[in-house]
């Protein structure tokens, strides 16, 4: 991806809101997913179930919900 020199005052003002709008769901009302993909977590199949849920939540249009990865969750 092509990185921009930001030029404006407005150039900024629109990075910002771009931020915004991706972080929200993340800090707002929003669903988030976390998928443990440690070596444990891979061997087990999250793969897979990354997968499935980026799926999913494409195919019902889901757009409020956060999908994040994480290393091993330790769920001894």
């Amino acid at each position: 991806m092509e990185q921009k020199k930001i030029t404006s005052l407005d150039d900024l003002r629109r990075i910002r809101e771009r931020s915004r709008d991706l972080s929200s769901a993340r800090s707002g009302g929003g669903t988030t997913v976390i998928v443990g993909m440690g070596t444990c977590g891979i061997a087990a199949g999250a793969r897979e179930v990354l997968e499935e849920v980026m799926a999913e939540l494409a195919r019902r249009d889901l757009r409020d919900v956060a999908v994040q990865t994480t290393g091993c969750i330790r769920a001894d």
